[in-house]
């Protein structure tokens, strides 16, 4: 207890001490802009908005008429996966 004010190497240890708390502020301006960066969001995908129609025509079997409509139906459902896996990652790279 009484020998640790003689350590010689106190000073030194108070300057790095002293530098390391400089670099507070300017870490925490790099963090927020950072934080800034990732919150702004990139363009929504085209992809996303593209509709999908069936190519039913007037005069189709029922049968070749319910298929078209099955893959129309599988290609948007596909699309809204696809767009909601984007949306996801989008939010949880923002809320970071």
């Amino acid at each position: 207890m009484f020998l640790a004010g003689c350590d010689p190497n106190r000073f030194a240890r108070a300057a790095g001490t002293q530098a390391q708390a400089a670099q507070v502020p300017a870490a925490l301006a790099v963090a927020d802009e950072e934080r800034r960066i990732g919150r702004t969001l990139p363009t929504y995908p085209d992809q996303c908005r593209q509709t999908h129609r069936s190519g039913v025509a007037a005069g189709d079997r029922l049968d070749a008429a319910l298929i078209k409509t099955d893959r129309a139906l599988s290609r948007a459902n596909g699309q809204i996966r696809e767009c909601g896996v984007w949306y996801d990652e989008m939010k949880r790279g923002i809320a970071q």
